[in-house]
């Protein structure tokens, strides 16, 4: 220990007294390690760290398969017989999401909520910190209007009110108790299939009839708990048989339809996990250039210290001791990088939350917590160890006779360390370029994605989205004349050239959809019918959303108004399904109610993506709000300048219909299509910074060799221009050497991206991975920079004075 604080004390002098190499390689370090640490933080938070539920790792989520989906919403009636079927779970439950309004409590408000079978709580093992949870007795009819709240919603709304156990709340116009709060970790949101895209802020249980089991309609979702020693390799085996035996038992409704079973951890990390293990790839390389950047400036300050090694090995140091130095001061050096790397880390962390897709903190918040302190305490450690240990080598494998002997100027090392400084410059652009490329091909994907074209203007359109409690609003006349009046008069607003409204409004939310049949043609097999997409809209909704009428026509305001079985396809509907036909004029009969009749199809619409930008559009038909009357739809203004100007003025009309309706997600289209592309945009614009970063880096090193070099070879550039070498010749002399450089490391480069590009296939839109022109301009931006790094060594070595050269030996 005696010998280790001596070295610490060492060190610590010798980098106080080279502040300008010390601030260099502690800046080069900050951001190889902070951004290794931002970008682990996000990753301990999403797949590491402990979910808020007890013993996590042994739920997962239940979901029905079909050939479109692999994850499907769940009939009640399957769900049912998977419970009572099944001898891997330990318990099973189904919720759903929906939105509540909570009146009665200042300004009415709308929340995401839950409704779920008595044992949810249990299943997910939660206790709540207040009160109680659910019990059987609450799921019976009548004995129902009571509520969990969340620890955030008591908080938010009620203060943390201490006697909020037994308060009667105001929700969708009916009374309900207040039983338990949950703990303030607890989160509870599956983004797959959520109608609401929110995480659920009170729940209530869920009463279940017989009429609600049949096999009819796929609406809910669904947890399970294995039990103790199975796999979910067997759960998944075991429910495939319960399919193949529900298929059997009840072909007309499951046919086509399978079950998949999905870990909880991977539910919630989702379509993540790629992104974010190419961003930890990205950030590794990010390090790696760095130590080869300090690994060149330790090889070459190394150099200028042979003659004290020299004297410290003359005086009995051993070559161990001579490296146990060294890799003291790089340890140090890497602390000290650690240390501010932290500190950037912890700005870059609420940056990456910020600029992240919502689904990125669904879980908990991100944050700098014990284990990715350890973790950055781990990379500074290994760091100072990796690009220490070569110069250290080097630096004491010398010949104490000759570096003894050197006079005049100073000996920096020889063949074999200028050697390794080109090697590590070699690599530095290696790893920059694949980073480059990785950076590249997603930017070309990025821009590709915004280029899609998604059937409408998103331009200008203010959206906003009202919820009628069921129980004022109980029957279909009541809900059609609110939206229908609240339409019209938003169309008089000053401001608003058209308004109008859908229940499911593309890229906010999953839709709906069913099977259909085709008047006059033979009744399809089991599972093999045509399907649809179905939406309920009025007339005014297409004008203000700017979908193009194709053929025939659109809803009348009585057709609007009262039920006149007609309906609307797109063209992809008429194109699948009726391919040798016009489709204007068939009647269909879509499953969508208790008593479905033929509908005759009046117009065909451009096609409409509603999802995703990188699918094509799938069949669609709309119906007009008297064919299926919705308590909750969204309205669509189209506006004449910005569409937050008319928001106040829109709210107000819904105000004056029903003072108790609140309103929600007042927000533009446009920023409903950027929000859809977020996780794109995130992924894109991180390995972007990171490979800026690279390139900054590998550019630096580039400099940093042929300036060291061009320092070192002062006397000889001075004799070459006593002898007349032109300014332009030595020029090219320098240039020459920083392009053995550049070259090979381009090569290895390109051959390295082709090899790994392939890893981030999943996040890239119409390229390929081994895009020539993204390779080709990628190549050409590193050259350039590299050419400028190798100009202004060169630059200066044109410039030296011949006789200064020459006095300097």
């Amino acid at each position: 220990m005696q010998s280790f604080w001596q070295d610490l004390r060492f060190g610590a002098r010798m980098l106080l007294k080279s502040p300008g190499f010390t601030l260099i390689v502690v800046v080069t370090l900050a951001l190889g390690i902070g951004a290794n640490t931002a970008i682990f933080s996000v990753i301990n938070a999403v797949l590491l760290q402990a979910m808020p539920y007890r013993d996590a790792d042994r739920l997962v989520t239940v979901w029905e398969r079909s050939q479109r989906r692999e994850q499907n919403v769940i009939n009640l009636g399957n769900f049912f017989d998977w419970k009572a079927q099944n001898s891997v779970f330990e318990d099973m439950a189904t919720f759903a999401d929906f939105r509540t309004n909570l009146t009665g409590d200042g300004e009415p408000v709308e929340l995401p909520a839950q409704i779920a079978t008595e044992n949810l709580f249990r299943v997910l093992g939660v206790t709540p910190i207040l009160g109680r949870g659910f019990t059987p007795e609450d799921a019976k009819e009548g004995q129902d209007n009571v509520v969990v709240l969340s620890y955030a919603l008591w908080q938010r709304q009620f203060g943390g009110e201490q006697n909020i156990v037994g308060r009667k709340l105001i929700l969708n116009n009916n009374e309900n108790t207040v039983i338990g709060v949950l703990p303030p970790d607890f989160s509870w949101h599956i983004q797959e299939n959520s109608l609401t895209n929110q995480s659920a802020e009170l729940w209530t249980p869920w009463v279940i009839s017989e009429q609600m089991k049949l096999r009819r309609g796929r609406f809910a979702s669904s947890v399970a708990r294995l039990k103790p020693g199975v796999s979910v390799a067997q759960a998944r085996a075991e429910m495939d048989t319960i399919a193949g035996r529900l298929r059997n038992q009840y072909k007309e409704f499951n046919t086509g339809w399978g079950i998949t079973v999905v870990p909880l951890r991977e539910q919630f990390a989702g379509e993540l996990r790629p992104a974010l293990r190419v961003l930890m790839g990205a950030v590794g390389f990010v390090l790696l250039i760095a130590c080869a950047n300090v690994a060149n400036l330790l090889l070459a300050r190394n150099g200028s210290r042979q003659r004290e090694i020299a004297v410290r090995t003359a005086l009995g140091a051993g070559r161990i001791r001579i490296i146990r130095q060294l890799l003291t001061e790089s340890v140090l050096l890497s602390v000290i990088g650690g240390a501010a790397g932290l500190l950037l880390a912890w700005w870059g962390v609420a940056a990456l939350v910020r600029l992240s897709p919502p689904e990125l903190g669904a879980l908990r918040q991100i944050e700098l917590s014990a284990p990715v302190l350890g973790f950055t305490l781990a990379v500074a450690t290994l760091t100072g160890i990796l690009f220490g240990l070569v110069p250290a080598l080097e630096a004491a494998n010398l010949k104490l006779s000759e570096t003894l002997k050197e006079t005049g100027r100073s000996f920096a090392g020889g063949l074999r360390s200028q050697r390794l400084r080109n090697v590590l410059v070699v690599a530095e652009i290696a790893l920059a370029l694949v980073l480059l490329i990785g950076a590249g091909l997603l930017i070309r994907s990025f821009w590709r994605l915004q280029g899609v074209d998604t059937g409408f203007n998103a331009q200008n359109v203010m959206t906003m989205r009202v919820a009628l409690p069921g129980r004022r609003y109980t029957q279909d006349p009541q809900r059609i004349n609110f939206f229908t009046e609240a339409v019209a008069r938003m169309q008089s607003l000053p401001g608003v050239e058209s308004a109008g409204v859908i229940n499911f409004l593309p890229f906010a939310g999953p839709g709906a959809g069913t099977g259909f049949e085709i008047e006059g043609q033979p009744k399809p097999q089991p599972g093999q019918g045509p399907v649809t997409g179905v939406c309920v809209a009025d007339q005014n909704f297409f004008q203000a959303m700017q979908i193009s009428l194709k053929r025939g026509r659109m809803f009348t305001d009585q057709e609007v108004k009262e039920m006149r079985h007609v309906v609307v396809v797109n063209e992809a509907l008429a194109k699948k399904y009726f391919p040798n036909e016009d489709a204007l004029g068939k009647r269909i009969t879509i499953a969508m109610k208790n008593e479905n009749v033929p509908t005759e199809i009046i117009g065909i619409l451009a096609d409409v993506k509603h999802a995703q930008f990188d699918k094509a559009a799938d069949p669609m038909s709309y119906w007009p709000i008297a064919e299926l009357p919705y308590n909750t739809m969204t309205f669509v203004l189209r506006t004449r300048g910005e569409p937050e100007s008319v928001a106040a003025a829109a709210r107000q009309v819904i105000q004056q219909l029903d003072p108790q309706q609140p309103v929600a997600d007042v927000r533009s289209l446009a920023g409903i299509l950027g929000n859809s592309i977020a996780r794109q945009r995130f992924n894109t614009l991180l390995l972007t910074i990171f490979a800026g970063v690279a390139l900054l880096l590998s550019a630096i090193g580039i400099y940093g060799v042929l300036a060291y070099s061009v320092a070192q070879r002062t006397h000889e550039i001075g004799i070459r221009a006593a002898l007349g070498a032109s300014s332009a010749e030595l020029m090219r002399l320098i240039l020459r050497q920083g392009m053995r450089l550049v070259i090979p490391g381009i090569v290895i480069g390109i051959v390295a991206a082709l090899a790994l590009t392939r890893f981030a296939k999943t996040l890239l839109f119409d390229v390929s991975a081994t895009d020539p022109l993204t390779f080709s301009l990628i190549v050409l931006v590193l050259l350039g920079v590299a050419v400028l790094a190798c100009w202004i060594p060169a630059r200066r070595a044109a410039k030296v004075d011949p006789m200064t050269a020459l006095r300097c030996e």
